[in-house]
């Protein structure tokens, strides 16, 4: 019995011999758990990079209709020819992001009584563009004597503001296709609304025409 139980004993032991040394060998661990994290850092490593960009983008946006409106509100008056000026001087601080698809609108409005009341007795307020001009592929100036909202800081009876519109698409570098495939477009709209207190005159009248506020 001995002798017939030898042979199987000496594979059973051979055999977990086998599996210890199996369970023990650790040498392509790192290596397989490496290949299982790698694809989330990379996911995550572009995601950042992705958001970085966005963020600094809609930051340039902002700073530029800041611009715009702050040049604008410095001048007495102007021209289209002295408007071409700003609009060039102002896209310089886009770089060195691109500015050359950036929906830049400048307007002049000014503030009137409308003779009426609100339900605490404060009396109604009416935003009136007096002139306004765009620049950028797809921009489109406000129609002169449309009426606006006029903004918390600028309600003030027969006064002017400068207000600055810049709209652009931003196509994300690494996931647009992705963008596109979740929302249907490959580009998310930046926009940027600036109201800006005009410094040296009661308004900044365009040269030719008669100023709003007399």
């Amino acid at each position: 019995m001995r002798a017939l139980l030898s042979p199987f004993t000496l594979r059973l032991s051979a055999a977990a011999d086998r599996a210890g040394l199996m369970v023990a060998a650790n040498g392509g661990v790192a290596a397989v758990e490496f290949a299982m994290v790698l694809p989330v850092m990379v996911l995550m490593y572009l995601g950042m990079t992705e958001m970085t960009f966005g963020v600094n983008t809609d930051r340039k946006i902002t700073l530029l209709s800041r611009t715009l409106a702050d040049l604008t509100g410095r001048a007495t008056s102007v021209s289209s020819t002295e408007m071409d000026t700003i609009f060039a001087a102002a896209t310089s601080v886009m770089s060195p992001y691109r500015s050359d698809q950036a929906k830049m609108v400048v307007s002049s409005i000014v503030v009137k009584d409308t003779s009426q009341k609100d339900a605490e007795s404060k009396p109604i307020l009416k935003g009136t563009v007096c002139w306004s001009t765009a620049r950028g592929p797809g921009a489109v100036a406000l129609a002169k004597g449309s009426t606006v909202t006029v903004p918390e800081g600028f309600q003030t009876a027969d006064s002017s503001y400068v207000r600055a519109d810049v709209t652009m698409a931003y196509a994300p570098v690494f996931g647009s296709e992705i963008l596109k495939m979740i929302s249907g477009t490959s580009a998310i709209n930046l926009s940027e609304e600036t109201p800006w207190p005009v410094r040296n005159v009661k308004e900044v009248a365009w040269q030719g025409t008669t100023p709003c506020l007399t």
